[in-house]
């Protein structure tokens, strides 16, 4: 997840973005300044976490306007 960091007009933007495996622990984590976060990520792990977490089966696409 990307998040921008300082300012624009009255809205302040946190920065604190992430990077997470398939079993969404933080791989890696920014701080609130502009920078790089860079990740190793075993995406063979992914089949395995997607049966034991079956989220992706409770979207809804028909919603996505």
């Amino acid at each position: 997840m990307g998040n921008r960091v300082g300012t624009e007009g009255d809205v302040a933007f946190a920065g604190q973005s992430v990077v997470v495996d398939p079993y969404v622990n933080a791989a890696s984590e920014a701080d609130d300044q502009e920078q790089l976060i860079i990740a190793d990520i075993d995406l063979t792990q992914t089949a395995a976490a997607r049966k034991q977490r079956p989220f992706l089966g409770l979207r809804r696409p028909e919603w996505y306007v």
